[in-house]
């Protein structure tokens, strides 16, 4: 997915690059953050000690907030590409259209014909969310397993649980393919 992207923005593959090892790195940090919590606590519930859990509290809350700027950061490379590519799709679309004859604007509602918009969440939102997403809840289940063997098998489990849970609640796929194409449909016919 990625090459097929950057063929159409050479000029800003950089960006794309720079912002998932930012976003990863954010997801690193991010769960350090969480293990700093853990030992927080450890100082603060079964040590007893208040000084050394102010200390960690202060390093939670600069993780916690430097994970945040780098996913902003990353973020905003990732928009500087994805205007980038709905401006070169845009341009190569309309090449295309010069040449295509008045029987293609009867068959083709407008909505359909202008979709670049469309790739504006997929580049500049999901690309660093699925980064994200993929190494936090491995990183956790990591961490909770270096916490102690017990609470990693119960993340395991739950995580597992969780998972066949989302996949009944998510229902038919053929239903949600109809529903989709409807909705495209609705798109395209009110543009």
């Amino acid at each position: 997915v990625y090459k097929k992207m950057f063929k159409y923005v050479p000029e800003s593959k950089v960006n794309g690059y720079i912002s998932i090892i930012m976003s990863a790195i954010s997801a690193f940090v991010l769960v350090y953050g969480y293990y700093l919590m853990f030992e927080c606590l450890n100082e603060l519930i079964v040590n007893a000690n208040f000084e050394n859990a102010k200390l960690y509290a202060i390093r939670i809350v600069i993780y916690f907030t430097l994970s945040a700027i780098l996913y902003l950061v990353s973020g905003l490379f990732f928009h500087m590409l994805a205007f980038r590519l709905e401006t070169n799709l845009r341009k190569k679309g309309i090449d295309g259209l010069m040449d295509a004859s008045f029987r293609f604007f009867d068959l083709n509602a407008s909505g359909f014909i202008d979709n670049a918009a469309k790739t504006h969440t997929a580049v500049a939102h999901m690309l660093p969310d699925n980064t994200q997403a993929f190494l936090v809840p491995i990183l956790s289940l990591i961490l909770s397993f270096a916490v102690s063997v017990r609470v990693g098998i119960i993340v395991l489990v739950l995580s597992v649980s969780c998972a066949l849970l989302l996949k009944g609640m998510m229902g038919n796929g053929e239903f949600m393919k109809l529903y989709q194409a409807s909705l495209d449909k609705l798109s395209a016919e009110t543009v």
